[in-house]
């Protein structure tokens, strides 16, 4: 029985991070646009059929990316920066909290309130 292996496909590296995001950044309304209507669908497929035949283009020494795979790249840098924004947020509130004793306290207790209902 002979099997065939799939390839996997290298990881982006920040370059190509970079790049996706600049290309992004200049449609990002109709990339992020999520009517179902049909202009729209055609619009947004024309639009991410531009961004990786501009990625293709640009990276000629990798193996060309599908639109899926961008996609998800797009969607794990989406991921990643809500994280980040999350725990600068937290950090830059605990900063804060200690100058103001009596909220400090009813927000610690409401983060472990929140923490223990995730934990289910």
């Amino acid at each position: 029985m002979l099997t065939t292996m799939t390839y996997r496909m290298p990881n982006f590296t920040l370059e190509q991070k970079l790049f996706l995001l600049r290309r992004i950044h200049a449609v990002v309304d109709t990339v992020q646009d999520f009517r179902k209507d049909t202009n729209t669908t055609v619009h947004r497929n024309a639009v991410w059929a531009e961004l990786a035949q501009a990625f293709n283009a640009a990276f000629p020494s990798r193996p060309p990316s599908s639109i899926g795979s961008l996609k998800t790249l797009w969607k794990r840098l989406k991921v990643e920066c809500r994280v980040a924004l999350q725990k600068r947020q937290e950090q830059q509130a605990d900063e804060i909290l200690p100058l103001f004793p009596a909220v400090s306290s009813v927000i610690i207790r409401g983060r472990r309130l929140i923490e223990s209902f995730s934990l289910l």
